[in-house]
């Protein structure tokens, strides 16, 4: 039997018993022949003249099962077309199922959550955010099948000039949203919804594919670095809003470890080595699925030692005096851990006020910056800051702090001057 055919089901061959009691079917007159209107009701079906004619008929093998599916048309050379291309995508592996295509795509990216086995909780998280928050409003209801680049590009500029639909909350106003926030939005949550429909089979191809989305801007432009005048003013300032040393050698221990404030706050004394100089971070404080506050892996997953400069291990030593190996190198005043909301509420931003920095939009994550730039000051290589920073790899590195290292083009030019030279002179 063909892969693909069509039948009419007004129409049918008709039945006869020849004298000899075989029986033979009788061709239904050709259309040219006999109009409808004149058809002998041995040739009509129970159907004639009732809803559309032709139905295009195919065999769909789906997880080892066949089974023959359907289309209604009105006219045969739709019917015949629309086989024709069945016929196509069969033959060259393109077929998809029709009901695939009609999935809705809140349903679809329901399912793409529920495969992500590797992100942290915290990530996933995120993901189900923006698509409850910025992708489902403009996406939840449309079958997958009918998004196409077009129907995309006009939600990036709708994004980019902030009339794209949203759910809004009492924490993020409406507007424009930036490069970033739009690059992770379509690129890493709406693309990977689709990217999921594409690789199950529902979809023969991939509409984001060619979508260019905003440019970001480079992360080595414009890159705010504090001095170490302004660290040490900084770190007074903390330590005036409460009198506390463990304020002020947090904002050191951030301004030349490099750390994430969340990686710090989980450093506990088993993981300092006051006479090697060395803190080990072996984890950070992140959320679950649910908001709740728990202990996981470092971003990157990547574990990794960190040194210290002599006054920070001087600073930790007397933190760390007299505590067990379990407790937190930084504490709340009752002890436990420090919540970084709580802490940047209370403490950080009267601190960058106190230091006079306000105007600077100095954050506490971009103290990782001044490590970096501190540490390449100081002839640190590509390689150690990665490391330091835990990095996932050098290239990251590169991007965001490579015009930091200090320029050698006049070196190598004038070292191949050189080499040329010797080597004319050796040739004469």
């Amino acid at each position: 039997m063909a892969k693909a055919w069509v039948v009419d089901l007004w129409v049918k061959d008709a039945t006869e018993i020849t004298p000899t009691g075989e029986r033979v079917k009788v061709p239904a007159p050709a259309n040219q022949l006999k109009s409808l209107g004149q058809l002998e009701d041995r040739f009509k079906t129970t159907k004639f003249g009732q809803g559309m004619r032709w139905s295009a008929r195919w065999l769909e093998d789906k997880d080892g099962v066949s089974r023959e599916r359907s289309k209604s048309f009105k006219l045969v050379r739709d019917a015949n077309a629309f086989v024709a291309e069945m016929e196509d995508d069969i033959r060259s592996g393109r077929y998809r199922a029709p009901e695939d295509a009609l999935q809705r795509f809140r349903d679809v990216g329901e399912l793409w959550l529920e495969s992500k086995k590797r992100p942290k909780e915290v990530t996933l998280r995120r993901y189900a955010r923006e698509l409850r928050m910025y992708v489902n409003p403009q996406w939840g209801s449309v079958q997958i099948g009918s998004i196409s680049r077009k129907q995309i590009d006009k939600w990036v500029a709708a994004l980019q000039d902030g009339t794209a639909p949203r759910v809004y909350t009492r924490n993020i106003e409406p507007g424009k949203l930036s490069p970033g926030s739009i690059e992770h939005i379509v690129g890493v949550v709406f693309g990977g919804v689709i990217r999921y429909a594409v690789s199950s089979g529902w979809l023969p191809s991939n509409p984001m594919a060619n979508v260019e989305l905003p440019r970001t801007q480079d992360a080595g432009e414009d890159l705010l670095t504090l001095n170490h005048v302004e660290v040490r003013c900084l770190a007074n300032a903390a330590y005036k809003v409460d009198q506390r040393e463990s304020d002020r050698a947090l904002i050191y221990f951030l301004a030349y470890t490099g750390l994430r404030i969340n990686e710090a706050l989980a450093i506990k004394k088993s993981d300092v080595n006051l006479k090697t100089r060395r803190v080990r971070v072996l984890r950070t404080w992140t959320e679950d699925i649910d908001g709740k506050r728990i202990l996981g892996p470092p971003k990157t997953w990547e574990k990794r030692t960190v040194p210290l400069p002599r006054f920070i291990a001087a600073l930790l030593k007397d933190l760390l005096e007299g505590q067990d190996l379990d407790a937190y190198l930084f504490r709340a005043k009752r002890g436990g851990f420090v919540h970084d909301h709580n802490w940047r509420n209370r403490i950080w931003t009267k601190a960058v006020v106190g230091a006079g920095l306000k105007e600077s939009g100095l954050t506490i994550h971009k103290l990782r910056h001044t490590a970096a730039s501190a540490a390449i000051a100081a002839g640190a290589d590509v390689k150690i800051v990665q490391l330091m920073l835990g990095h996932k790899d050098a290239t990251e590195t590169l991007n965001t702090y490579g015009h930091l290292w200090p320029d050698r083009l006049d070196e190598v030019v004038d070292a191949v001057d050189a080499a040329r030279v010797e080597a004319l002179r050796e040739a004469a």
